[in-house]
């Protein structure tokens, strides 16, 4: 037998009043008793009826979005404001909310999450740059509560999520150089335990297999995160005697340093060395000459993620799994066709 909201308040000592306030959000209840309402509903395992909680309230027509939000992120990371913008832009046309939710404030994302499931403090969750353990993906499931995964959580995961294909951007860089003749080609990234560098060099390795071109182990060159760690990087890449004639550059942060790294060396880009890199931001246009490029539409993928969270309010039982817009291929002078005397 289901438990019920009787149970819950029986166990805890309080009214059934009192754990509809709770569930609902409701101010006038202390903190120690909402805490000790709480870990009863951890411990019987108690889920609303969502139906029956539909009619005893109306939608609150806000979805939270959990995310890490530490200071200096707008400089080190402005991917991520593009993306809220696109989910905000998407959620706002149809009259909902978007509430941020700063996952670096919280102990642990895991209890923020249980927080608002067990409130119903919003209508859906929407994850950016946060990791889910089992517990809370079971919670998540268990409740059919709408959520989206911004990034692919996991081969096997139930949860619902929304990507964009960095396998596919990293064959496009590698396949345009191919095609422009070149086939001593390095690539320049991040740690080898950074997903979006693992996807984007998988990508590459796959493109040059299939052209049936040979993979240097020496040029491809990992880098610690942050501008110290590429431009060592770099440095290491061009100072070796046997050096590639195009580089494939894993982010904007790595094409940065690269283009420093060149010019301080005397290297020429692209007479000596051509270049491919990732994304307009945030240093790509101020790069001379601008850098060719895979362009990963950021915005876009926001609004996807807001689209796919429409459709989990309509149908939470719904499991949505998808890549959203692919990426673009923007050619502009670092990868000139490569001389055939060379």
């Amino acid at each position: 037998m289901s438990v019920t909201i009787r149970d819950v308040a029986r166990e805890a000592g309080v009214s059934v009043a009192t754990v509809s306030k709770i569930l609902n959000g409701k101010p006038g209840i202390s903190e120690a008793t909402t805490r000790r309402v709480e870990a009863v509903m951890k411990a019987l395992d108690y889920a609303p009826d969502s139906r029956a909680a539909s009619l005893a309230r109306k939608s609150a027509r806000n979805i939270v979005c959990l995310t890490q939000l530490p200071a200096d992120i707008a400089y080190k990371n402005p991917h991520r404001f593009d993306i809220l913008c696109g989910i905000l832009s998407e959620l706002n046309e149809k009259g909902y909310t978007l509430t941020l939710m700063n996952a670096a404030a919280e102990i642990s994302p895991g209890a923020a999450v249980e927080r608002i499931v067990r409130r119903k403090l919003a209508d859906g969750i929407i994850f950016h740059g946060v990791p889910i353990d089992k517990a809370t993906a079971a919670l998540l499931n268990r409740n059919q509560f709408p959520h989206i995964v911004i990034g692919r959580p996991g081969a096997d995961s139930r949860l619902c999520w929304v990507e964009i294909d960095q396998t596919l951007g990293g064959q496009i860089a590698a396949e345009h150089l191919l095609e422009r003749g070149y086939r001593r080609i390095g690539f320049l990234t991040g740690p080898a335990d950074e997903e979006i560098a693992y996807l984007r060099l998988r990508g590459f390795r796959i493109a040059m297999q299939e052209a049936g071109v040979r993979v240097h182990e020496s040029w491809i060159i990992h880098t610690p995160n942050g501008l110290a760690g590429s431009h060592q990087g770099a440095t290491d890449l061009l100072h070796l005697p046997d050096r590639p004639d195009a580089v494939i550059c894993g982010s904007n942060l790595h094409a940065f340093a690269f283009y420093q790294v060149a010019r301080s060396l005397g290297v020429r880009i692209p007479e000596d060395v051509a270049v491919i890199t990732f994304d307009k931001y945030p240093y790509s246009a101020v790069l001379d000459p601008v850098p060719t490029l895979v362009h990963i539409d950021v915005h876009d993928l926001g609004r996807t993620a807001g689209k796919m969270m429409l459709r989990e309010l309509k149908a939470p039982e719904l499991l949505v799994q998808s890549y959203a817009t692919l990426p673009q291929l923007i050619c502009n002078a670092t990868t000139p066709y490569r001389p055939a005397e060379q």
